[in-house]
């Protein structure tokens, strides 16, 4: 069974508040980039 555009939005607005909440807790490095990089994706996913 799929999900419907709101069920969607809610579980990536759950996910990108957890890795960011993630991000503010590691160091500088290539993993925090990467999970920035993944943030935006799900960020601009939102806004479409």
């Amino acid at each position: 069974m799929g999900m419907t555009d709101k069920q969607f939005d809610g579980f990536v607005r759950f996910l990108l508040d957890d890795i960011l909440e993630v991000i503010e807790g590691i160091p500088e490095g290539k993993e925090k980039e990467k999970l920035k990089r993944v943030a935006e994706n799900l960020q601009k996913t939102l806004e479409n």
